[in-house]
């Protein structure tokens, strides 16, 4: 029983943390348009990717755990998104979550592995770190708009 709710929780995680980087990558591709910080954005979905393939659980027993129907989270809801801005923060947390949750549950089942989590997340938060600095800096050279008087 302790077994298959380890393995569920890995799994939702291993896809919570691929899904955040997936959106945070995108944001800043698409919005951001960074080659910098999205190279390293995607470099660091692929590195946990790489780190899930490590655990001492088959990709067949984290997906045979799975029960999205009967998942008591399942009907949560989302609050409103106020901007491109916001949506990548709530990924950046979202992801930040999902990767100390596969660095704890990984020390139950892959303790090899739990290193490769720990520099993913350290790796993120500077990349987060980076990025926000970046978009600071991106508010504070855009030209202000003068007001009529």
């Amino acid at each position: 029983m302790a077994q298959a709710s380890l393995h569920r929780i890995l799994d939702a995680n291993a896809n919570r943390a691929l899904e955040g980087l997936r959106v945070c990558e995108e944001i800043i591709r698409l919005h951001l348009a960074s080659p910098s910080h999205f190279r390293r954005a995607r470099a660091l979905r692929h590195a946990v990717a790489a780190a899930l393939r490590r655990l001492a659980v088959s990709r067949l027993h984290l997906l045979a755990a799975r029960d999205s129907r009967r998942d008591v989270g399942r009907r949560a809801a989302g609050g409103r998104v106020a901007s491109l801005e916001q949506l990548l923060l709530i990924n950046f947390q979202r992801t930040k979550e999902a990767l100390r949750t596969l660095e704890e549950g990984s020390r139950l089942t892959a303790p090899r592995a739990v290193a490769a989590f720990q520099r993913a997340r350290f790796a993120l938060y500077d990349l987060e770190r980076d990025v926000l600095l970046h978009m600071a800096a991106l508010r504070h050279s855009r030209p202000r708009r003068r007001r009529r008087t």
